[in-house]
């Protein structure tokens, strides 16, 4: 596991070392480990998928997301909790969201495509409901959007004008920031980007605490390598 650079628009606690980065089957009820993969089809097949699969069952309170366009494992070896895209087992989100609960919190997934009109309205009225009626403590966007665009809706656009959104996973194959960024909402919060799609084996490391209340505490990041 290598950690990587943060980008800050605000400062904020990370976590920093590899060596300490997860606690284990056991640990923490208040802590989530969000693993993603994003276009993994460049890159060996059984290998990837076997430290994935470790790096989960490992850790009692891990979700693994599937963010990219296209990925090496349609074969249904790897057990996705979340899915914007085709895969081979119950992990597609459907109606909108789908919700997610490991140890003490609850997360709220949606996602986020090109083309589609008012998407900015559309995730501010998702996240909303997620945190206030379904009672979230995280809302995490996956994003084929891309990072930064001249004249459509982007990464940052969308973390910039949110209201209830946590964390942006981008699953675009060319379109990204290789180092994670903290940026803030319309209302001064931050909002966690980041993508795999540049890194060694298109998989990536985000590991929440909260505190006894449920909001987010501590923040570190890490690629498979």
């Amino acid at each position: 596991m290598a950690t990587t650079a943060v980008l800050a628009l605000k400062p904020f606690n990370s976590i920093a070392g590899a060596s300490s980065f997860f606690t284990g089957p056991g640990g923490n009820n208040n802590q989530l480990v969000y693993i993603h993969t994003a276009n993994m089809n460049h890159f060996p097949d059984y290998p990837v998928i076997r430290s994935i699969n470790k790096l989960k069952n490992n850790n009692a309170r891990a979700i693994l997301l599937k963010a990219g366009q296209h990925e090496l494992d349609e074969t249904g070896q790897l057990k996705y909790d979340a899915s914007v895209q085709g895969s081979n087992d119950d992990s597609a989100i459907t109606g909108d969201y789908k919700i997610i609960n490991k140890g003490n919190i609850r997360t709220g997934i949606i996602s986020a495509k090109p083309g589609e009109s008012n998407i900015i309205e559309k995730i501010n009225s998702l996240s909303a409901s997620l945190k206030k009626e379904k009672n979230c403590n995280i809302v995490v966007c996956i994003s084929s959007l891309g990072y930064k665009n001249k004249n459509t809706p982007d990464d940052l656009t969308l973390a910039d004008q949110s209201t209830h959104l946590d964390m942006i996973i981008g699953g675009h194959a060319n379109n990204f920031h290789k180092h994670p960024v903290i940026a803030l909402n319309s209302k001064k919060e931050e909002v966690i980007i980041h993508s795999a799609s540049g890194n060694q084996f298109g998989c990536g490391v985000v590991k929440i605490d909260f505190d006894g209340q449920g909001q987010k505490k501590l923040t570190g990041f890490s690629d498979l390598s």
